[in-house]
């Protein structure tokens, strides 16, 4: 009887652990991080009442005994991957995996799941008990060296990313295979008319006189005045032409020849006075002709814009010094089927020394088979026109790996700078961790450069660990040493930024298993009343 009531106490007594256990599970179903845990129970030792007797046979009959109870053999931590929640503070990290964070004082490390991390007034990345975050510290090159001692996780804000040479401009886009090389036509607004055509059309041999334009007849003497602009912009005129009796249109042109002699020829085309520019090309060919005599003159309008067949682009490159230059890049159409040729540009201070044309031909498919600087040059040399020094742009007109070039089809011209690689110096922006844990800075100079990637630990025996408090573990001899890695590397975890791991606490099992506690402690409770009570009927025998 006392062997009863023996047992029911260690049910008790380990119903109440269980409890416990479940307790603490549940208090912390909103801790970050958090690991359940279950308790495992074991029979307690047996007494033999006998031990195995002689049966029918010569067989054996079983040894009789008697359990004592119940012990705890194990309480165990589920380290199950709980949920994530996503906050967007991207000092907010969780583990998809079963490694740990590293954390340290200074002299101890301690592992967590918890993720809730910021830089703190030092600039060091810390959780909210300020223990350092471990990692690996990148080098001023970005570089990580994973082999040096683990460190804490340090951010300057004051952190500036120096200047960048251009050293390469990368060109995209298409170049228009229809682009035609046009020139400017100048062209009176009216057409002139002369009766004594059959067509009514004057011609350049109408007389002046003639024309249904002149309303009283010119006697001679009458003056009329040429002014106007050549294609590059400069001032011709006034030029006077005198009319002589018996004058006729031709007259009036040999004088505009002259004035536009080497640059543009007029002549008469479908009665409209007509001035058509020698070269192709943009102009800025202009002419007036104005007189007081008694004729109507229409005035000169523009019927062929000039059209070289070029298209430009332009982009900033960037010196030693991360001073901007404006490099323009213009790409003329030639007569030979496919082939343009080029020719750089900068503006402000700086200047292309020697060489700063080029050509570029493309095949019958619209693809580029060569591309060169003339002579013997293999980039373009750029004076920088301050303290800093020389240097050389090369042109890619292929777009780089994984994006497409120059082409040359018969569609609009889309010719860009897709990127050069310089940059000014630029101070930091903001920084971003990717599921290697690898804190990458934003600067302003629109450059990325690894800061620093934050370590994981492993564990042979992760349910060895010990709780230490504020979601914190500490090896044991149990756990074995720490293995230390980096995510998506030596291990399969992975860090997702702007996330928290929730605790991994089932409500529905948890609940359940107080209730199972709850039933499995009542009925050892029954067995202790019975068992007083048939201890006070055999103290009632005595009596």
């Amino acid at each position: 009887m006392l062997k009863s009531l023996a047992s029911a106490v260690s049910g008790l007594k380990n119903f109440t652990a269980q409890l416990d256990v479940i307790g603490n599970n549940l208090a912390n179903v909103r801790t970050l991080g958090f690991k359940s845990s279950r308790i495992t129970f074991a029979e307690a030792r047996s007494q033999n009442l006998s031990g195995v007797s002689r049966g029918f046979g010569g067989g054996f009959g079983n040894q009789k005994q008697i359990g004592l109870g119940v012990n705890i053999s194990a309480t165990d931590i589920n380290f199950a991957q709980g949920s994530l929640e996503f906050t967007g503070v991207p000092t907010d990290m969780a583990i998809q995996g079963n490694s740990f964070f590293i954390l340290s004082d200074g002299q101890t490390n301690t592992y967590s799941r918890g993720g809730n991390f910021f830089f703190n007034n030092q600039g060091f990345l810390v959780n909210s008990g300020g223990l350092a975050v471990q990692g690996f510290q990148a080098d001023d090159s970005g570089e990580i060296d994973i082999f040096t001692p683990l460190a804490e996780i340090f951010l300057d804000t004051n952190l500036s990313s120096p200047a960048t040479e251009t050293k390469t401009v990368f060109l995209s886009g298409n170049l228009d295979s229809t682009l035609k090389p046009l020139a400017q036509t100048l062209a009176s607004s009216l057409a002139l008319t002369d009766p004594n055509q059959d067509d009514g059309v004057a011609v350049g041999s109408s007389l002046i006189n003639d024309l249904d334009q002149t309303s009283v007849a010119l006697t001679g003497g009458e003056t009329f005045t040429i002014t106007g602009a050549l294609p590059d912009g400069t001032i011709v005129g006034p030029t006077d032409y005198t009319y002589t009796a018996g004058d006729n249109l031709d007259a009036l042109l040999a004088v505009i020849n002259t004035v536009y002699s080497g640059f543009a020829t007029a002549s008469v085309v479908d009665g409209k006075i007509t001035l058509l520019d020698d070269v192709k090309g943009e102009s800025s060919t202009s002419i007036l002709v104005s007189t007081a005599a008694s004729i109507s003159l229409p005035v000169f309008e523009r019927s062929v814009t000039g059209f070289t067949g070029r298209v430009s682009t332009s982009t900033a490159i960037f010196d030693s010094l991360g001073e901007a230059h404006n490099l323009i890049l213009t790409f003329t159409l030639t007569p030979t089927e496919g082939k343009w040729t080029w020719q750089a540009e900068v503006l402000g201070d700086g200047d292309v020394v020697g060489i700063d044309t080029g050509t570029l031909q493309f095949n019958e498919s619209g693809e580029v088979t060569s591309f060169g600087v003339d002579g013997s040059a293999t980039a373009l040399t750029i004076d920088p026109g301050n303290a800093a020094a020389t240097f050389s742009v090369g042109i890619d007109v292929q777009g780089g790996s994984g994006f497409s070039g120059v082409t040359q089809f018969g569609s609009d011209p889309t010719l860009i700078v897709r990127e050069q690689d310089g940059a000014p110096t630029g101070s930091l922006l903001r920084f971003a961790i990717d599921s290697q844990g690898i804190i990458t800075g934003v600067f302003s100079n629109e450059k990325n450069l690894t800061l620093a990637q934050i370590a994981l630990a492993e564990f042979p025996n992760p349910l060895g660990l010990l709780r230490s408090g504020s979601g914190n573990f500490s090896i044991a001899s149990s756990s074995g040493t720490p293995i230390i890695g980096k995510a998506g590397g030596q291990f399969s975890s992975t860090i997702v930024s702007g996330s928290l791991e929730n605790s991994n606490v089932d409500l529905v099992a948890q609940f359940t298993e107080m209730i199972v506690t709850q039933r499995g402690f009542q009925a050892n409770a029954r067995v202790v009343t019975t068992a007083d009570q048939i201890l006070e009927e055999t103290m009632r025998l005595k009596r």
